[in-house]
């Protein structure tokens, strides 16, 4: 899905799969951009042409073979950008120390999306920034809230509370100290994670 998505917004995209039964499938939907051979053989990563690669992605379930991909990606071949997927939580730390600094968390991305789902209250926790402590936090403005026909000079957030957009009837608006908020406002946060809590006692 990825590899079709890029397709679809004009990038070159060449996909590697080791795995001969699920290749061939993959070879028949998507044509030319797969490639058999394993990701983790420099070898094979020279052949796919990786040295004309602005972007590396190591996107198979195993973090080592991730962290593995990455490694070759970086330090022999000196690609610009290498993205990994992480699946174990565990394994974070070691593709830091590595110098892994672009990474997709499968299980913090999920931990995410249910929390959106889940959460009924005015606050939700969309993520945090890469090599941060900076967290992303929507807002919704309802009736209760003390946002409400407030302007946003007049308010006393928590320190470091930066509200970056404010969406409003599906379009994006530029806040500034003029700013008042309007019920069902969703307002766009950058927050410290240690004033996470502060911020939602502001709130509720």
């Amino acid at each position: 899905h990825l590899t079709r998505s890029l397709i679809n917004n004009d990038y070159e995209v060449l996909l590697l799969e080791k795995d001969p039964g699920v290749y061939r499938p993959l070879a028949a939907d998507l044509g030319d951009v797969m490639m058999q051979g394993d990701g983790c053989d420099p070898l094979t990563l020279k052949a796919a042409g990786i040295e004309r690669a602005d972007l590396v992605i190591a996107a198979t379930g195993d973090d080592p073979a991730n962290l593995v991909i990455s490694q070759l990606a970086q330090n022999c071949f000196k690609r610009p950008r290498i993205i990994a997927v992480v699946n174990h939580p565990h394994s974070e730390e070691l593709f830091e120390k590595l110098g892994v600094h672009e990474r997709v968390s499968v299980t913090a991305a999920a931990l995410n999306l249910l929390g959106q789902k889940v959460s009924q209250g005015p606050v939700i926790l969309l993520g945090a920034l890469e090599r941060s402590n900076i967290e992303v936090i929507e807002i919704l403005v309802d009736e209760n809230s003390p946002f409400l026909d407030a302007k946003l000079g007049d308010l006393n957030l928590p320190k470091g509370t930066l509200i970056i957009s404010v969406l409003r009837q599906g379009e994006a608006l530029i806040p500034n100290a003029h700013t008042v908020f309007e019920r069902s406002d969703v307002l766009v946060t950058l927050i410290p994670q240690e004033l996470e809590a502060t911020l939602r006692e502001f709130i509720v």
